[in-house]
């Protein structure tokens, strides 16, 4: 991007033009100096954003439409892959046909090309979320997809997708692996614990308190069912599941309730499981997490008692030391 004239000037008449490092005894800009050149560079800032904007609203509209089925996803695929690898190089078609023909088995499997699709559906979602001014609209396409994910699983390659969506082919195609940025949003579609931990369960526990238990049973519910289908006939599997893993989940939960809705309801909670399940492994960091907990939030007697202020006696009568009317 070249600059604008104004800000050529400015930096001109300061000395500042094509990047030149000044003398450590050159003047200080001034205040009014700084800010106006601050104020060209917010501007170019402006320009810059909305180009990205205007990039991932195009990106959008184009990874919705080729996650409508696998092959128009495959095809997707093809064309980003020529356009990285090919086309800077200046190959020939052959060249990229060639690659095609010989990748084509390998790749071209209905795991793949189911994974492909929900790829591109995850980038749409993130993007959306990336665009969103609040996020509540987000979450229940977001719970929506994790759990269409989980049912299909069997069909799906699932170690693509616990790659970030970020790094895929798609996404370094429209540059999103620089642009789409955010802290609290899993970028690995497969992931659907950390889609829970980072973005679905902090949002109830934000915004909806009163619906995070309810949030927390849906994303134990998905775990449960994953295990019985991937386990089924495994009885061992599934008697550790139920023995172990369900008690900690439920154990989370609990814990995350105490924190974040009713002191009350979390402590029953966690007593409850305490007593079930003598025998877990966790059971003495359980129950020492616990006690710390409650010495941590419980109210001590002298805050919740105060001495009331000493009086100052009544001088003496001598002639009447005991106080009679």
């Amino acid at each position: 991007m070249k600059l604008s004239s104004n800000l050529y000037l400015t930096l001109c008449a300061f000395g500042l033009a094509g990047m030149i490092s000044t003398p450590a005894n050159a003047d200080s800009l001034t205040g009014d100096q700084r800010g106006s050149i601050l104020l060209e560079l917010n501007d170019i800032q402006d320009v810059l954003d909305g180009k990205q904007l205007n990039l991932r609203t195009s990106a959008a509209q184009t990874f919705q439409a080729a996650s409508a089925s696998n092959d128009a996803a495959y095809e997707f695929y093809l064309k980003c892959h020529k356009l990285l690898n090919f086309d800077p190089k200046g190959a020939s078609y052959s060249d990229f046909r060639d690659w095609r023909d010989r990748q084509e088995d390998k790749v071209k499997t209905e795991p793949n090309l189911a994974a492909m699709r929900l790829q591109l559906q995850y980038l749409v979602l993130s993007m959306k979320a990336a665009e969103a001014d609040e996020i509540d609209a987000i979450i229940p396409e977001l719970e929506q997809f994790v759990g269409n994910v989980v049912a299909n699983v069997e069909n799906l390659n699932m170690r693509t997708m616990q790659e970030p969506v970020t790094k895929t082919i798609f996404a370094e195609a429209y540059e999103l692996n620089k642009s789409l940025k955010m802290e609290n949003w899993s970028y690995s579609p497969g992931n659907y614990n950390e889609v829970y931990q980072k973005t679905i369960l902090p949002f109830f526990r934000d915004t909806a308190p009163e619906e995070l238990a309810a949030a927390w049973d849906r994303r134990i519910n998905l775990e449960s069912g994953l295990v019985a289908s991937q386990q089924a006939g495994n009885t061992e599997a599934l008697e550790k599941f139920q023995q172990e893993r369900l008690p900690t989940l439920h154990w989370q939960k609990s814990m995350d309730l105490f924190n974040s809705v009713s002191q009350k309801q979390g402590a029953a909670a966690l007593i409850q499981l305490v007593r079930a399940n003598p025998e877990h492994p966790n059971i003495r960091n359980w129950v020492e997490n616990f006690r710390r907990l409650l010495l941590e939030t419980t109210t001590s007697a002298s805050d919740e008692y105060t001495e009331p202020a000493p009086q100052t006696p009544q001088p003496v009568d001598p002639n009447n030391p005991l106080g009679f009317e």
